[in-house]
């Protein structure tokens, strides 16, 4: 994606597929690309377990852009990656940088993130947020491949019956 005046204000659908493409770019040339999935204005990659991702999304709004590498499963599955990539601050927070923290972002899931601030969303700011997206992934993934249960799915929460619940949403009297 040409983006032409470089400080020139993005949408924010738009911010997020500069900064995709420009972190892809920067990638080295022999590093696996992500599969990808994105939401109106969130994006997620991932490696094969869609409950560990790496995710970018601007909040216009609020005037930050999240980004992150989220763990989305269980409970005790986000605590076991929350944990694991703790394990590895000594090597992770330099590579990353002071901005990164490991946190407890609900009561189930975890993140290592960090945020960018901004008045506008820019190609000057995209190129400094996809130089961090390259970054983390350059830095995270080949940890995240060798982890121990690394292959691991939880398997997922099991489906309410569509009958126990088929009448409610029926008006009254039909």
């Amino acid at each position: 994606m040409s983006i032409s005046g470089i400080n020139r204000k993005l949408k924010a659908r738009e911010f997020v597929f500069f900064t995709e493409e420009t972190a892809m770019a920067a990638l080295p040339a022999e590093f696996p690309r992500p599969e990808r999935k994105v939401m109106w204005t969130i994006l997620q990659l991932h490696y094969g377990n869609p409950l560990v991702h790496f995710e970018l999304q601007p909040h216009v709004g609020r005037g930050v852009v999240e980004l992150g590498l989220h763990f989305e499963g269980p409970p005790e599955f986000n605590d076991a990656w929350a944990g694991y990539i703790a394990g590895h601050a000594a090597t992770v927070q330099p590579a990353l940088g002071g901005e990164w923290e490991l946190e407890e972002w609900t009561a189930s899931w975890r993140r290592l993130h960090r945020v960018f601030r901004f008045e506008q969303l820019t190609a000057d700011l995209g190129h400094e947020v996809a130089d961090d997206l390259a970054k983390a992934i350059v830095t995270l993934q080949p940890l995240i491949a060798a982890a121990p249960f690394a292959a691991y799915v939880p398997p997922a929460p099991a489906a309410r019956s569509a009958g126990k619940h088929a009448g409610r949403w029926r008006r009254k009297g039909k």
